[in-house]
């Protein structure tokens, strides 16, 4: 029986990958373009963010797919 529930454990820790709170953020990249990065905090965020505009700064985004991705921000 021990057996049986360490298998249950061990499958049951590969089942759920990550208690991890990565989310997507939108940020403006130095071309003007809204881009996305994944992170577990804003401040990963803004510290990962490839390209980023001195002026941006990051948006949580409740859905991946937003359709802002890709949108071009005027100056």
């Amino acid at each position: 029986m021990k057996k049986v529930l360490g298998m249950f454990a061990l499958a049951m820790a590969f089942a759920v990958p990550g208690m991890s709170y990565a989310a997507t953020y939108a940020y403006v990249n130095s071309s003007g373009e809204v881009a996305a990065v994944t992170a577990d905090t804003a401040a990963q965020a803004l510290a990962t963010a490839p390209n980023m505009d001195i002026h941006s700064g990051v948006m949580l985004l409740s859905n991946p797919n937003d359709g802002i991705i890709g949108d071009t921000v005027v100056r």
